[in-house]
């Protein structure tokens, strides 16, 4: 993993996504694409990580943030989560990632507000551990914590993308 910033820090049409991914494959940023430019954003990034030799392997989700979305879901009804993709302490142990690293969101420290409905993420790189190792904004270099930390717990991340080497036949 190499650290690549990001250059447009803007809540709608950012990039960080775009250097989260450089970061974690140690590409320069202009070799991969913007993801935020395309009408989703999920094509063009499995279609990247497949051409590198990668497998996306699913999204872990963090329990804690689901329940703050929708709180009152699981007042007349057991919520059923899908254990393998339900963030759990140890869930990132068995998978080897890139180098051992993943793409994380987090809710963005500069544009989430509670209050104004406004859930704004950002993209992270983390280890197995769910320490965050790099933060592709220059200006979150010195951040002590990300909205909704204490809550939210794993350091305030809400979801990793699995990506794994692809398996040889």
């Amino acid at each position: 993993m190499i650290k690549i910033y990001q250059t447009n820090i803007n809540n709608i049409h950012g990039n960080c996504m775009q250097a989260a991914i450089a970061s974690l494959f140690e590409k320069s940023l202009d070799k991969v694409p913007n993801f935020i430019e395309f009408e989703s954003y999920f094509p063009p990034l499995h279609k990247f990580i497949l051409e590198n030799g990668y497998e996306y392997h699913g999204t872990l989700f963090n329990k804690n943030y689901s329940n703050l979305l929708s709180p009152t879901d699981g007042c007349f009804n057991v919520a059923k989560w899908y254990k393998p993709y339900k963030m759990t302490k140890k869930r990132l142990y068995n998978e080897l990632g890139v180098n051992g690293y993943f793409c994380a969101s987090v809710l963005s420290p500069k544009y989430f507000n509670w209050h104004d409905g406004r859930n704004s993420t950002h993209a992270v790189i983390i280890d197995k551990d769910y320490n965050i190792v790099h933060d592709v904004n220059p200006e979150y270099q010195k951040i002590l914590q990300y909205p909704l930390s204490d809550i939210l717990r794993y350091n305030g991340i809400i979801d990793v993308y699995i990506i794994n080497p692809k398996e040889e036949l």
